[in-house]
């Protein structure tokens, strides 16, 4: 392994400079770096090898979204080690924020399987269950134990903004969108149906989900040392988008557009994180919800390069080094191909770099921190 830039010992992160850089009010010497999620399977091994710090473990996945991020079982003292352990790998690996996110408890099906990425064998993956979700009907709806939002779903909110070092910010948003819950509580395949045969009940789902989301991001945005809502929600596949972008943009574009409007009378971005094929509301996206970024580039379906030649005039673009090169290739041609990213990419500014979805526990630590190391030079 190459002489490594990371972990970096005393990094200078600058939140300001990273906003600036991405809205285009300047152009920065070097590309940014940016990251959506990161496996604990790759953070552990490089804060105990690497940084020193003790492993704290916390809940394992047993639901489809939340996983590490489900504090309710543990102690607050285990919750603020995990935290600080959280700030501390944002802040060594040269990140200018920390990232996280938490979900409401929604409860619906998942399926759960033991992870076989190596050295992770004895932890869990979850994955949504397809076919029905709790919510099949009205009085399924009715009965539905809708969360109440509270103080208490802010703690690990407040402890970051009250630990973030000098010069960092925290960017968060609820985890999971308005599209994604909706398809878990009804089930993807139900949601399918019902968007034919129960227009009503799809739109009172999406309208139930949008309105806790909304009001979640209005308690977000009181926290000072919130830097940006950087929200997810999957609308695609390899190949179009998971329902007709007429549907998208009926029942689940408005509570973006609403919460990206919030996030903006701020004085925040609202970037957004969206997988598969999503050209067809990119325009949408764009003009309509108005983000001011877009996470999530897979080379087989529009690399990030492609995507910057497209839209780095009004937007953002983030991340963009393929997912399976990340996983598969050799360390050499990884870093050949980050710096072309990078060359690329970079001219006028609106960039950064990092994965083109996230850091999942299969992917190799030393091609992890190449990347890195390549978007430091």
């Amino acid at each position: 392994m190459h002489h490594l830039r990371v972990p970096i010992e005393r990094p200078k992160p600058d939140i300001r400079r990273f906003l600036d850089a991405m809205s285009g009010r300047t152009v920065p010497e070097r590309a940014p770096m940016v990251e959506y999620l990161i496996d604990d399977a790759v953070m552990r091994p490089i804060l105990k090898d690497l940084l020193g710090r003790e492993w704290v473990e916390t809940a394992d996945k047993n639901e489809y979204m939340g996983g590490q991020m489900e504090m309710s079982r543990e102690s607050i003292g285990i919750v603020s080690a995990w935290l600080d352990n959280q700030i501390a790998f944002w802040y060594h690996m040269g990140y200018d924020f920390v990232r996280l996110e938490v979900s409401l408890p929604l409860p619906a099906g998942a399926l759960v399987a033991k992870d076989t990425a190596k050295g992770n064998e004895d932890h869990n993956r979850a994955w949504q269950e397809l076919h029905e979700g709790p919510i099949r009907n009205w009085q399924d709806f009715e009965n539905y134990p809708w969360p109440k939002i509270t103080e208490r779903d802010f703690y690990i909110h407040r402890y970051v903004c009250d630990h973030l070092p000098e010069g960092m910010g925290l960017f968060s948003c609820h985890a999971g969108g308005v599209y994604e819950h909706s398809s878990r509580l009804m089930g993807y395949e139900s949601l399918c149906v019902n968007l034919h045969d129960n227009p009503g009940l799809v739109q009172a789902v999406a309208d139930k989900v949008g309105e806790l989301i909304l009001e979640y991001d209005r308690w977000l945005l009181q926290l000072e040392g919130l830097a940006a809502i950087f929200q997810g929600d999957d609308f695609g596949f390899k190949t179009q988008t998971l329902i007709s972008p007429k549907d998208i943009r009926r029942y689940y574009l408005p509570w973006h557009k609403k919460c990206a409007e919030i996030s903006h009378a701020s004085g925040r971005p609202y970037y957004l994180h969206s997988c598969g094929k999503v050209d067809a509301i990119m325009s949408d996206l764009i003009e309509d919800v108005r983000i001011d970024g877009k996470h999530s580039f897979e080379d087989g379906v529009q690399p990030i390069t492609q995507a910057k030649q497209l839209y780095g005039d009004q937007i953002c673009v983030l991340g963009g080094i393929d997912v399976a090169k990340l996983a598969a290739w050799d360390a050499d041609s990884l870093r050949k191909h980050v710096r072309k990213v990078i060359e690329c990419c970079s001219p006028g500014g609106r960039f950064a770099v990092g994965a083109g979805n996230s850091i999942p526990s299969y992917i190799p630590v030393e091609n992890y921190l190449t990347m890195l190391d390549e978007a430091l030079r």
